[in-house]
C-alpha cells in the first residue's frame, strides 16, 4: 500500500465486525513498505484500536509482515487480542464512531482541520472519522454518516 498516493480506506469499514480496523492495516502496511506518507500508524486512532484490542504496535506489524490478507491478519488478530464480546465490540464500534474532540484546543485544531480542505463551511461535521472520510474526498451526507 503506498499511501504518498492512495488514501487508505474509511474509518467507518469494518473487518470482523470491528471499525477501523482496515484502515490499520492499509497504515500499518503502508508504515512496513516505507510508504506512509502524512499518516501515522504507530500512534492516534490505530493505537486507540490496538490497545482495546489488547495488542503491540510490534506484533501488529508483525502478523502485517507475515500475512498476505486482511483474513489472515484478522485470524492472528482473533488470537492473540484480548477477550472481546460482541457487545464490548459494538461498544467500541460506537464510541470510536461518535469520537469529537474533547476540550477547545482539539475543536480548534479540528476546525483547522476542516479549513485547510476547504471544508469549514461544513458546521454539521463533528465526528473525527467524517473529518477523515472529507479529508481523503469521500462523500459524507449532511450531518455525518453515524453509521453502527
Amino acid at each position: 500500500m503506498d499511501l504518498t498516493k492512495d488514501v487508505p480506506r474509511s474509518p467507518y469499514e469494518r473487518l470482523g465486525g470491528i471499525v477501523f480496523l482496515p484502515r490499520a492495516i492499509d497504515k500499518g502496511r503502508a508504515d512496513l513498505e516505507g510508504k506512509l506518507g502524512d499518516y501515522l500508524s504507530r500512534t492516534g486512532f490505530s493505537e486507540v484500536l490496538l490497545d482495546f484490542l489488547g495488542l503491540s504496535v510490534d506484533g501488529f506489524l508483525d502478523a502485517l509482515r507475515e500475512r498476505e490478507t486482511d483474513e489472515q491478519v484478522l485470524e492472528w488478530i482473533s488470537a492473540n487480542m484480548t477477550a472481546r464480546s460482541a457487545g464490548e465490540i459494538e461498544e467500541f464500534n460506537r464510541a470510536f464512531i461518535d469520537r469529537t474532540p474533547q476540550n477547545e484546543e482539539e475543536w480548534d485544531r479540528y476546525r483547522s482541520f476542516l479549513a485547510e480542505i476547504g471544508q469549514s463551511h461544513r458546521t454539521d461535521i463533528t465526528r473525527q472519522f467524517d473529518r477523515l472520510d472529507l479529508d481523503e474526498g469521500r462523500e459524507v451526507p449532511q450531518g455525518g454518516r453515524r453509521t453502527y
